[in-house]
């Protein structure tokens, strides 16, 4: 449960009201402690990083790192992306279980597949050489208000995506979430690009719930 743990953890603090419950801070006390050994590393452009800062606004979390550079893809992720990761786990001794978090694409849909030949070799070498229990989970490229964002199709996105979802189906390391369709139901983007700090919380909680779903239900089947 020790790798569940910091997900319940992360997601009950995103959806924290205030509330002075004694018990109910015992129990975020409690998941903290068990969540220790465990971090995830968010990395993307100028959506994670506007992710991050409507998430941190009013909450202060600990193992969460971000790696992300606005306006870039996948060529900033070869030249420092890919290394900033591996340094981040690397200098993390004490840190056992590491989930990686991606959510790149969408200022260069063309380079889909070298997003997916990319994110299979970086598991292939921290799976096998880093001595960590690592997970990577594709988000998806989520979508634009086209009225506003004239440089970016929808249809271009879903091309992208079904490319990301297809590509890991058989993957043990990488899991695929489709946070795309959750986005258009309650997406508010004032640029048409970039969403409003209530639409990056929700993506933030909802990309947490799905990854501690997902680690429930493996325990639970082995």
């Amino acid at each position: 449960m020790i790798k569940t743990a910091i997900f319940t953890y992360l997601l009950a603090l995103a959806t924290l009201t205030g509330s002075s419950n004694a018990s109910y801070k015992a129990e975020i006390d409690s998941l903290k402690a068990q969540s220790v050994k465990s971090a995830v590393v968010f990395v993307g452009d100028s959506r994670t990083i506007g992710m991050k800062t409507a998430v941190y606004k009013c909450l202060d979390k600990e193992n969460e790192f971000f790696i992300a550079e606005a306006g870039e893809g996948y060529a900033w992720l070869k030249k420092t992306g890919l290394d900033s990761i591996k340094n981040t786990i690397s200098s993390h001794s004490k840190i056992d279980d590491w989930t990686i978090v991606t959510n790149l694409g969408v200022n260069d849909l063309e380079n889909a597949p070298k997003y997916v030949d990319t994110y299979k070799k970086l598991m292939e070498k921290l799976t096998s050489k880093s001595g960590k229990s690592v997970k990577m989970y594709v988000v998806s490229v989520n979508p634009v208000d086209e009225s506003k964002c004239k440089g970016i199709k929808n249809a271009d996105i879903e091309d992208a995506n079904y490319l990301f979802e297809s590509s890991f189906e058989d993957c043990e390391s990488i899991c695929y979430i489709d946070t795309n369709t959750y986005t258009k139901k309650i997406m508010s983007a004032p640029d048409g690009l970039h969403y409003s700090d209530r639409t990056y919380s929700s993506i933030y909680q909802y990309i947490l719930k799905n990854i501690s779903n997902e680690k429930k239900t493996k325990e639970e089947k082995s």
